[in-house]
């Protein structure tokens, strides 16, 4: 089920919600947040935990197909924001560049330094297309959940 809040396409099941970065907008990269707040995945019900496998495989899947990264990063880290909540990040071929432009000395791909850095670098206002994107990764999860 789609839904619209604050101009922003959001994504709900039964036991999360699916939204944008809106303050990163790299086209893609997705939240996804229990919709009963937990500080840890220990405190999350059984019927949640079991939907939290195939929602982030169908986000992925989704971000997958409409985006074409070269991997999608998962992460939990929720320090910001205490509750705890997923991190979808693809990661592109234009992203890697604009990183290794920012840091030549790295050799190596970190993707928790990549992450941190991408949420330093890129900031409102979205891309033209940024809207858009999030749409057709949203119907595409449709088709997958």
């Amino acid at each position: 089920m789609r839904e619209k809040i604050s101009k922003s396409p959001v994504y709900i099941n039964e036991h999360f919600v699916v939204e944008p970065c809106l303050s990163c907008p790299i086209p893609g990269y997705l939240i996804v947040s229990p919709k009963v707040p937990s500080l840890s995945l220990s405190e999350l019900d059984y019927n949640t935990l079991t939907s939290l496998g195939p929602t982030l495989a169908a986000a992925i899947r989704a971000i997958e197909v409409v985006t074409h990264p070269e991997r999608v990063y998962c992460a939990l880290f929720a320090e910001q924001t205490r509750s705890i909540h997923f991190h979808l990040f693809p990661r592109s071929a234009w992203i890697l560049s604009h990183y290794a432009s920012a840091h030549p000395a790295d050799h190596e791909i970190s993707g928790p330094r990549l992450l941190d850095w991408a949420r330093r670098a890129f900031h409102p206002p979205n891309p033209s297309d940024f809207i858009e994107t999030v749409e057709a990764i949203f119907r595409e999860l449709d088709h997958n959940v």
